[in-house]
């Protein structure tokens, strides 16, 4: 039954045990209609109403929460699609968000390294942006604040080590060592 998602799970050890919707429904102390809900799979049940669900099934809940598998290709992919800082602007965060927002739940460690590849790239685009800002307002206002060379020189410096840091975690989740996103705001 581990391949069966939550709904399909309540459904089948509803059946299993020989109970209708609403006998279940009645000895989970639970509204019928939410469980017809939970068995369509329209919603999740979570916290309490699960607790319940699994009581009246006399099954352990963790028995009708499915397990997430592990996939380091995902893992991967989601690391470097950091990356697309180079083609867009602040693709480095967009990309990766939507990745770790439609992955988050589905992919084993998706969750904290998305948390985390997050965190670090928002820090960096605040601060990579913040200096394009001063350089832009600097010019416009004639006088610079920071030498228009050294500031360009900085922003391809912070970026080819925005790609390193991208490329050893790559290979640090490859080898299975975790990442390298140990710095940054905690944002997320």
């Amino acid at each position: 039954m581990n391949n069966l998602n939550t709904s399909e799970q309540i459904k089948a050890l509803r059946r299993a045990k020989g109970l209708s919707q609403e006998t279940l429904a009645e000895s989970a102390r639970i509204n019928l209609r939410t469980l017809q809900r939970i068995e369509a799979g329209d919603t999740i049940p979570r916290g309490e109403t699960l607790r319940l669900i699994a009581q009246a099934l006399d099954v352990p809940v963790e028995s009708l929460v499915p397990t997430p598998a592990e996939d380091i290709s995902f893992l991967k992919i989601l690391n470097l699609s950091a990356l697309s800082f180079w083609l867009l602007p602040l693709g480095g965060v967009l990309v990766p968000l939507v990745l770790w927002l439609y992955n988050r739940q589905r992919v084993a460690g998706v969750m904290e390294l998305g948390k985390r590849i997050l965190n670090f790239q928002i820090t960096w685009a605040i601060i990579v942006y913040g200096l394009t800002l001063v350089m832009v307002f600097s010019t416009f206002a004639g006088r610079f604040f920071l030498n228009p060379f050294v500031v360009v020189c900085v922003l391809f410096l912070m970026a080819f080590l925005n790609t390193a840091i991208i490329l050893n975690t790559h290979f640090k989740i490859v080898r299975g060592e975790g990442d390298s996103y140990g710095m940054g705001l905690r944002i997320i």
